[in-house]
């Protein structure tokens, strides 16, 4: 087990066997609750249950739709039903939408009882359980309800990406490409090697993720100023996810961050921030890495609710956060619709020019 050096709260790294139980013990709490769904009750929680015999599981529904008031309204419930207090901790036991809702949940909970991460999937080991952002969606707009306070503790595992179908692999990898292109040349490195996500070393890969985003959340918590490089790909990524939301198509987070990475590559490339070499070293990279793809790619049109409504919006308009080099990124930048509306239009044509085998590949 490693602990990885964080302000925000206590990081390990290795397997729970090797100190989860201690650290909880540690806490004192008079209950502790393990919040998962169906997939991570059935594939993960066992892993930590023989650690913990007499936790209460309180599970919710599986995915981005149903990260609501509705799933908090069931946690909370749950909660008073089991005689939860003040002194009691949850354990979220899932990916980033567990992270994030379970997060929440606590924290509005009797105005706040403590929680701690164990994040399952390579998103939120690399990126959603770092740094303090809990919420939930609503109305269709990500992440529109919620606040920053950091957990008691996070504790990555890596074991648990041998659960995770490959799809979800790929999806998560999008945000350790993401912190590679705006932080880490280094990180970048590591990525440009990769033959096969199969051999991959998770372990030096993860950390790596996390002490990036380690380093941005530490000098900007609140997100006034550096920290909003994180956002990039997510203001065209949410969109797409918000559109393909509200009209029931099936896409991950993580696929639509790496539609919004190449989108707004191009955006950056056109405005001469970015060279052509990284533009170019970026877009093979999400292409080989991550298989963008998307079954009804919309018109700029039928973003621009979602666009107009991001909530990073500021003084009537969103500033995009674009790479200037990779292992950098400015953040504020203005973007006309026009843009925007050219970066689509590449970027419908760029997937049309990806071989089908890629495109494909969310279906294995």
């Amino acid at each position: 087990m490693k602990v990885i050096s964080s302000s925000l709260c206590s990081i390990f790294l290795g397997a729970v066997h090797e100190g989860l139980q201690q650290e909880v013990d540690s806490m004192k709490v008079s209950a502790l609750f393990v919040l998962c769904d169906e997939n991570t009750k059935e594939k993960c929680v066992p892993k930590i249950l023989d650690l913990f015999p007499d936790t209460k599981i309180i599970m919710v529904s599986s995915g981005e739709r149903n990260k609501n008031i509705d799933a908090c309204r069931i946690i909370w419930s749950a909660l008073i039903k089991y005689g939860a207090d003040r002194t009691s901790m949850i354990l979220n036991v899932g990916g980033g939408v567990i992270c994030d809702m379970g997060g929440f949940a606590a924290a509005c909970y009797q105005r706040g009882i403590r929680f701690g991460h164990i994040p399952t999937t390579v998103m939120a080991m690399g990126d959603a359980a770092i740094g303090g952002k809990l919420g939930v969606d609503h109305d269709g707009f990500k992440n529109y309800v919620g606040l920053i306070q950091n957990p008691a503790f996070i504790w990555v595992d890596p074991i648990f990406i041998e659960t995770l179908p490959v799809t979800e692999i790929r999806s998560g990898m999008s945000e350790v490409v993401k912190h590679a292109i705006i932080g880490s040349e280094k990180l970048w490195a590591k990525l440009e090697k990769i033959k096969s996500l199969e051999t991959l070393s998770w372990n030096d890969m993860i950390e790596e993720s996390i002490s990036v985003k380690i380093k941005i959340v530490e000098k900007d918590l609140r997100e006034n100023g550096q920290r909003k490089v994180l956002n990039f790909g997510h203001t065209i990524g949410h969109a797409l996810e918000s559109y393909c939301l509200t009209r029931e198509i099936e896409m991950k987070h993580g696929h639509c961050v790496a539609l919004g990475m190449l989108a707004e590559s191009q955006i950056a490339f056109s405005q001469k921030l970015l060279n052509r070499t990284d533009f170019e070293a970026i877009t093979t990279t999400i292409d080989q890495l991550l298989t963008p793809w998307i079954p009804d790619f919309p018109s700029v049109d039928k973003l621009l609710p979602w666009l107009e409504g991001d909530k990073k919006k500021l003084n009537g308009r969103v500033g995009f956060s674009l790479p200037d080099k990779i292992g950098s990124c400015q953040w504020d930048i203005p973007v006309s619709t026009n843009g925007i509306a050219e970066s689509l239009d590449w970027l419908r044509e760029h997937l049309n020019s990806v071989p089908f085998r890629l495109r494909v590949e969310k279906h294995n």
